[in-house]
């Protein structure tokens, strides 16, 4: 009998452990930061997001393209500038998925995201410039969760 207790404690004692390492994993998120060269150029309409802007820094994968794949088991992400310019800086995040779905906010924007789709993620700078310069270093942050 009591070698049956010390097993079953055994085995409840693994399952705790699995349950709340699988609670952990699930909980983490994965963050990459970029600095990236802003491109002095203006585009957009006034209707809409991102609306005119001044110009624009999108993150690239790790082959240099504009396509990003979030890592497994994600369920969205959020991008955010955080290159920290001071007023009158205004930007708009705004990412664009494989599906043509798009998302749109003032410097930060939270997607629903997952391993199966790709996205582009930009920001546009709206307010007139400088800050930045053409070639200046913006802060990009992704954060998948």
């Amino acid at each position: 009998m009591n070698i049956m207790i010390k097993k079953l404690k055994s085995k409840f004692g693994y399952l705790i452990t699995a349950v709340a390492l699988t609670g952990f994993a699930a909980g983490v998120a994965w963050a990459d930061q970029q600095s990236i060269s802003f491109t002095k150029k203006s585009g957009g309409s006034g209707g809409g997001c991102p609306g005119t802007y001044t110009g624009y820094a999108k993150m690239t994968n790790s082959a240099g393209t504009f396509s990003i794949t979030p890592p497994t088991n994600v369920v969205s992400g959020t991008l955010t500038d955080a290159s920290g310019f001071p007023s009158p800086y205004v930007s708009v995040a705004n990412v664009s998925c494989s599906d043509f779905s798009s998302w749109c906010d003032t410097n930060s924007v939270t997607f629903p995201a997952t391993h199966s789709k790709t996205y582009t993620l930009t920001v546009y700078v709206k307010s007139p410039t400088p800050p930045p310069t053409n070639g200046q270093p913006m802060n990009l942050q992704i954060t998948w969760q």
